[in-house]
Formats: structure tokens, sequence, C-alpha cells
């Protein structure tokens, strides 16, 4: 598994390809919270299109929800689209979604088109 992290003027795309695994899972969300310009941040965008396969735990979804409500404390006002076909990774995205720990509004598509519409004019690269 491998990802990229790209900066946009509101926004962050995490793009992740091969195994999706729990530790470049943990790190993508550790790289894009620990920068200096996630405090400025509208939105983020999880694009696994190019994933093929996952090896992911459900308690590693919580721990990742725990790492974002800690982070909503210095920025609340982040929404988080989700793009992939893959149904373990809907699965897991709904598991994020629906975790009473979730402090992020999130939102499951299958094009990256369609999470921009739905992050309007803030999810419009520039």
């Amino acid at each position: 598994m491998s990802y990229e992290i790209v900066w946009e003027p509101h926004g962050v795309i995490k793009r992740y390809s091969g195994l999706l695994t729990d530790n470049d899972m943990i790190q993508s969300v550790i790289d894009a919270e620990k920068d200096v310009r996630f405090d400025e941040l509208r939105y983020v965008i999880n694009d696994f299109l190019a994933t093929t396969g996952v090896s992911l735990t459900n308690e590693s979804v919580e721990e990742i929800s725990v790492m974002d409500s800690g982070a909503a404390c210095t920025n609340p006002n982040i929404r988080i689209a989700v793009v992939t076909s893959l149904p373990e990774i809907k699965e897991l995205a709904t598991l994020y979604a629906n975790s009473p720990l979730n402090a992020f509004p999130t939102r499951i598509f299958h094009t990256l088109g369609e999470a921009r519409s739905w992050l309007g004019d803030i999810g419009v690269s520039k």
C-alpha cells in the first residue's frame, strides 16, 4: 500500500493505491493532522479508487475516529469524502461515519466528481 497526500487551497486529497493496511491508513491521518495547514482545512477526500485490497481492522477504524475526534478540537470545520468502488472499503467507511466518536460529516461516493459536488465550492481545486 502506498498513499500520496495532495494539498489544495481548502483541503487535502489522500490517494491510496495497492493493499490498504492499518499502518498506512493511520500514518496518513497522522501526516495530515500534524501538518501546519491542518487548521485551515475544510475537506479531506480519501481516494481509494486505485486500492486493490483491504487489510484494515475495525479496531483501526475506531482508532482513527478517536484521532479525528481529538483533531476536531483545533479544527471542527472539516467534511470527509470517501471515494471507492470496493465493498470492503465502503463497509469500513460506513463504520467510521457511524462511529459515535466521528467528529466530521462523512459521505461515501463512487467518483471524485460526486465527492467534489457534495463539497461544493470548497471542494473545487483551483
